[in-house]
């Protein structure tokens, strides 16, 4: 499914959805997260993250996210929520869902499907910043860490991917964690990058993650001390069906599909970079 444009993107959502719940209850409980103020377009993020900018830069930035770069970055989004990357997209979820009810064993049995799917979702997540943002990899990863969605996106992916599913993991014992997911995981998921995104997907994805490599990383750092604050936190806002999924299969079968994350935070992401830029 291709999205869209930034503004249908962010309406897709409302304040009271479960996706929006969940992922501020695992923001407030982490140190140094951002809030994650609701908006549904590009003018509303402009008024409640980036107040100080003109009409015109206003305008400047509707441009900037509807660039092919902010349009592509959508669509990955939407691929790493439906699973269409060909791996179950709901697998690091599944196994935070599981821990969120309770069932620590089940939740920290991280098989090689498991390790596969959070290493491919870090390499999408790298092409779609590496499309998204302009500059250099140090200009990307600067643009996307003064934006809070950026940052809201790292903290993410740190919390649910790595730090909850893996907490009990020699992969968090030392050394590069993100770094270590890829040489363990990685597998042919460059090759599955560049079917997904054209020629040069993969090599531009492992390139932008190895300068995520140092951020991430310290945001998982910073979050793996918090898994069981963000387990109780998060687990009143779950739905209970998915607790009864005994496999990633039946997780999506069950209502995972109903919690678009990536779709929410690249959404703002596209916007807030689309901002940014008007600033830098």
């Amino acid at each position: 499914m291709s999205l869209q444009t930034v503004d249908s993107s962010l309406s897709a959502f409302s304040e009271g959805d479960v996706s929006v719940k969940v992922v501020r209850a695992v923001l407030s409980v982490v140190p140094g997260a951002p809030e994650l103020p609701f908006y549904r377009t590009l003018q509303e993020a402009q008024a409640l993250t980036f107040p100080d900018l003109s009409s015109d830069a206003l305008a400047r930035a509707a441009g900037y996210a509807a660039e092919p770069g902010s349009l592509r970055a959508l669509e990955v989004a939407d691929y790493i929520d439906r699973g269409d990357v060909g791996i179950a997209a709901f697998s690091g979820a599944a196994a935070a869902f599981k821990f969120f009810f309770g069932n620590r064993a089940k939740a920290l049995d991280t098989d090689p499907e498991q390790g596969a799917d959070a290493a491919l979702k870090a390499l999408a997540l790298a092409y779609l910043i590496h499309q998204l943002v302009p500059g250099t990899i140090t200009e990307k990863i600067a643009l996307l860490r003064s934006t809070p969605a950026g940052e809201a996106l790292l903290t993410w992916f740190a919390a649910v991917e790595i730090a909850l599913p893996f907490s009990d993991d020699a992969l968090l014992a030392g050394g590069s964690v993100v770094g270590s997911l890829i040489e363990k995981y990685g597998g042919g998921h460059v090759a599955k990058l560049d079917r997904i995104g054209g020629a040069g997907a993969g090599a531009s994805a492992t390139a932008m993650l190895g300068g995520l490599a140092a951020p991430l990383d310290k945001v998982i750092a910073n979050v793996s001390g918090y898994t069981q604050s963000i387990a109780d936190k998060a687990k009143q806002y779950l739905p209970s069906a998915i607790a009864s999924a005994g496999t990633v299969a039946g997780a999506v079968a069950t209502g995972a599909d109903a919690l678009p994350v990536y779709r929410l935070l690249v959404g703002r992401l596209v916007a807030e970079v689309a901002l940014a830029r008007c600033r830098a």
